[in-house]
């Protein structure tokens, strides 16, 4: 199982819940009855308290015996104002320790900065941790210059113009609120749209999307997989008043793949397709291609244009995505999706399922009598 540190600035966020129904008379602001508090962490321990709750070997990096707080007043379920009582550490302390310590045990560290003092010499940190091979992942709030050799680093958008990072030569992840996520990892772009939801706080988000980013890395999932996982994991963050916290049921949802020409749909591929969803929480269906399904069938096939097959699966209410693959194996597809679970029909066995390598495969038997060759008449 791969091994996480996250080192950074911890920040303490306190919330005070009260109601109002009357205006002071001291100046034009509510009188708030107090209610109930809640305090919960923040920056780098909130990055620790999603990892470590969706169940990733994490190791918090603690120098300081002291945090910042936030404390935000919330009256009536409206955000009133926040008092911010400041506390900046000695990165020098932080810089001392680092430099002691091996990190070889560590297949990422993320560094949480809240530009709060922890990682005041972030540049000689990262340089020596990359010492022992591990992937560095910065959450930043200064300059581009402090983080020198980063594997990856992930402003927001205000950040990525303010911090000059435009011209980042590495890896990076760029957030903008309800907007798409851009990133270039391993010299590939990636684009991420963001569904747009009612948004309750957008406190934590950003900490929650880079623990389910990390999270998804130490799973082995692919980066496109693990970017949308990460956008998951904020808009599940902004659904919740106050910090919260992640857990696996927020990102994982269980993905069914199956295959085919999809030529003639028949019973047969009707009660496939039940199936398949009933073992899942989200269908994805790779159709061959017209000239794939030529390849594989003979020109006279396929009788359906791919727009048609494609329309008449997306009418289906087991399927919820339909994706169009040319090769003549949906391989390099299932490569890329990462499903859990393959599903085929019962005319294949495992070993003769493409992709059986890379996910494991259920089997539906066969419904009898059903073929796309019995309905044209043509020889088996």
């Amino acid at each position: 199982m791969s091994k996480v540190l996250v080192l950074g600035d911890r920040i303490v966020d306190k919330y005070i819940y009260g109601t109002s129904t009357r205006m002071s008379p001291e100046a034009p602001v509510p009188i708030v009855t107090y209610q109930n508090e809640v305090t919960t962490a923040g920056g780098a321990g909130l990055v620790y308290e999603n990892l470590k709750s969706l169940g990733v070997d994490v190791t918090m990096l603690d120098l300081f015996d002291r945090a910042s707080v936030k404390t935000r007043i919330i009256c009536n379920g409206h955000y009133i104002t926040r008092i911010d009582n400041d506390y900046v550490a000695d990165g020098s302390v932080s810089l001392e320790y680092v430099l002691s310590q091996s990190f070889d045990k560590y297949d990422y560290v993320i560094l949480s900065d809240y530009n709060k003092g922890t990682l005041e010499h972030s540049v000689e940190i990262i340089k020596h941790i990359n010492k022992f091979d591990c992937k560095v992942i910065v959450d930043p709030k200064t300059h581009k210059s402090r983080y020198k050799d980063a594997w990856l680093i992930k402003p927001n958008y205000k950040e990525f113009n303010n911090l000059d990072f435009a011209d980042w030569k590495g890896n990076i992840i760029v957030t903008n609120a309800d907007k798409s996520v851009l990133a270039r990892i391993d010299n590939r772009e990636y684009n991420i749209p963001v569904e747009r939801v009612e948004v309750s706080d957008v406190t934590g988000a950003g900490d929650c999307f880079l623990a389910a980013f990390v999270y998804a890395l130490t799973k082995k999932y692919s980066y496109k997989k693990s970017l949308e996982l990460a956008v998951r994991g904020s808009k599940e963050s902004v659904r919740h008043v106050g910090t919260y916290v992640l857990k696996e049921k927020d990102l994982q949802k269980k993905i069914i793949f199956t295959n085919g020409c999809f030529d003639i749909l028949h019973k047969g591929h009707l009660t496939l397709l039940k199936e398949a969803k009933q073992l899942g929480d989200r269908l994805v269906v790779g159709i061959n291609s017209d000239s794939s399904v030529k390849r594989l069938k003979g020109n006279e096939r396929p009788i359906n244009n791919v727009a048609t097959r494609k329309e008449q699966l997306l009418l289906i209410p087991y399927v919820d995505e339909v994706i169009v693959f040319n090769n003549d194996t949906p391989y390099d597809l299932i490569e890329e999706i990462q499903p859990d679970l393959i599903v085929k029909g019962g005319d294949y066995n495992v070993e003769q399922v493409v992709g059986y390598d890379l996910a494991p495969v259920h089997i539906v038997p066969t419904v009898d009598g059903c073929s796309t060759t019995g309905i044209l008449g043509a020889k088996p």
